[in-house]
């Protein structure tokens, strides 16, 4: 009823052009929606692989450099208790670590349980009994 009572008084051509541009309105409108759904569905591909490259490289390579980064000021703040001897004594244990870890990747394979020994594991396929490897 209000709406009869609106259009009262108007003519029949204001009346057809407000009905006309309210649907021409609903109509952009739904083409601006629709085109941005579209844009959206296309492109969050693109920002869901973006995120995920900034978290490869944050876990990859930033939390592994604070894990050193923690690590060096503790080393630095122990060898500093040192004071005169401290760059001498650190640079014997960094020599010293480099030596354990070049011994390690020398040694042979080797089935035993504790390396060093003569106890051998079971069932981990490396025979020390055959050069050659076969049985």
């Amino acid at each position: 009823m209000t709406l009869l009572e609106k259009a009262r008084g108007q003519s029949l051509t204001t009346l057809a052009k407000q009905g006309v541009g309210g649907w021409m309105l609903a109509v952009s409108v739904s083409f601006i929606r629709g085109t941005k759904a579209v844009t959206d569905l296309l492109l969050f591909p693109v920002i869901a692989i973006s995120n995920i490259g900034d978290a490869v490289i944050d876990a990859m390579i930033l939390k592994p450099l604070t894990i050193v980064i923690s690590g060096s000021e503790a080393t630095a703040a122990s060898v500093a208790q040192f004071e005169l001897f401290g760059l001498p004594l650190g640079t014997a244990i960094l020599l010293f670590t480099f030596a354990i870890i070049a011994w390690y990747l020398r040694r042979p394979s080797t089935s035993d349980f504790l390396p060093g020994t003569f106890w051998d594991s079971p069932f981990t396929g490396v025979q020390e009994e055959d050069p050659g490897g076969e049985q």
